[in-house]
């Protein structure tokens, strides 16, 4: 008598053979992905043309001129003064009263040398102009003390406290402050005393007169250079100081130089960079060949480039033709494909 397999038994037989179909399914190597089994050795690369500044950080040191008295203009009663140990003074606030009269600080580039009206021409009322606009009375910028210029000083004036403005600036009516806030060090004419043209109001440490670069960083591209640090730019020279006095007194305005002065905070950093950028391109250090100190070869098909490196980044050099005038292409030759070793002979 013959015995037919019971349900159960072909149910397990069925499992176990699925079982071994999927276990020799996953342990068969996979297929590499099409583009990866198709792929072949890269022999150019695209250049990436840019401009260039050649900017480098740096490091900067300030100088600045000894411990400066402020000046009274004219002659006099001391009736009232701002003047207090440790306190700031401000372009444009009442520094001082004499004969009850507002004496006003100025922080002009060019300090005021004489009485400034209607008519007047030169490099102070220029100055003038200037700070004018900076305390928001602006002005024309020329040099000329014209109706606008009369109509912002009487502003200014009104602001500060005078009863019945001039629209003209007299020696006896402002003080000459060397930027646009200071610290008084000491009071030296308390109310009561007398002043007089040229005497001493107060003491308050010096003016910035230069910004020095730390040290000269290496320069790849020559020509004129610019100095930012602290948010303000301004010319440098050749030996890494900037003397601009428009330049100074603006970085003198800032907190991070009037804490470099006073010996707090941390260094001052900054940027150096062309005053105009170059026109240069940035190929893969792998494209060049033939170097020889800053100057290389690239390919490109059948021509050949002659460059010079003026700089470098992650992965990639910068480079300018060797002859002036002359372009660079779009894409360059790798690899293999370079098998010149200089740009001599042509292609």
């Amino acid at each position: 008598m013959k015995t037919r397999p019971s349900g159960m038994v072909l149910l397990s037989a069925v499992l176990l053979l699925a079982a071994g179909g999927t276990a020799g399914f996953l342990l068969r190597p996979a297929d590499p992905p099409a583009d990866l089994a198709a792929a072949t050795d890269i022999d150019s690369a695209p250049v990436l043309h840019e401009p260039f500044d050649d900017a480098h950080s740096v490091e900067v040191e300030l100088t600045t001129s000894p411990t400066l008295d402020l000046a009274f203009g004219g002659t006099g009663r001391v009736t009232a003064s701002a003047c207090v140990d440790g306190a700031t003074l401000s372009s444009g606030e009442e520094a001082a009263r004499v004969n009850d009269r507002p004496v006003i600080a100025l922080a002009t580039s060019m300090p005021l040398y004489r009485d400034l009206r209607r008519g007047t021409r030169g490099g102070d009322v220029r100055a003038l102009q200037k700070e004018l606009g900076r305390l928001d009375h602006p002005v024309a910028v020329d040099g000329v003390y014209g109706w606008q210029t009369y109509q912002a000083v009487r502003e200014l004036q009104l602001d500060a406290g005078v009863r019945n403005p001039s629209g003209s600036v007299e020696l006896a009516d402002v003080v000459w402050i060397p930027s646009s806030k200071v610290t008084f060090e000491e009071c030296k004419a308390a109310p009561g005393s007398a002043a007089s043209a040229g005497g001493s109001f107060a003491s308050v440490p010096g003016a910035l007169e230069g910004a020095r670069l730390s040290s000269v960083p290496d320069l790849d591209v020559p020509g004129d250079r610019r100095l930012t640090v602290a948010g303000v730019t301004g010319p440098i020279d050749e030996e890494g100081v900037a003397e601009d006095p428009d330049f100074l007194r603006e970085l003198a305005d800032t907190p991070e130089a009037r804490a470099a002065v006073a010996g707090e905070g941390e260094p001052l950093t900054g940027s150096v960079a062309l005053n105009e950028h170059v026109d240069a391109s940035r190929v893969p250090p792998g494209a060049l060949f033939g170097v020889s100190g800053d100057t290389g070869c690239l390919r490109s098909g059948s021509s050949l480039y002659a460059v010079r490196i003026i700089g470098s980044g992650v992965g990639s050099s910068v480079v300018v033709p060797v002859e002036d005038g002359a372009g660079l292409p779009d894409k360059v030759d790798l690899g293999s494909a370079l098998a010149r070793e200089s740009c001599e002979g042509g292609a």
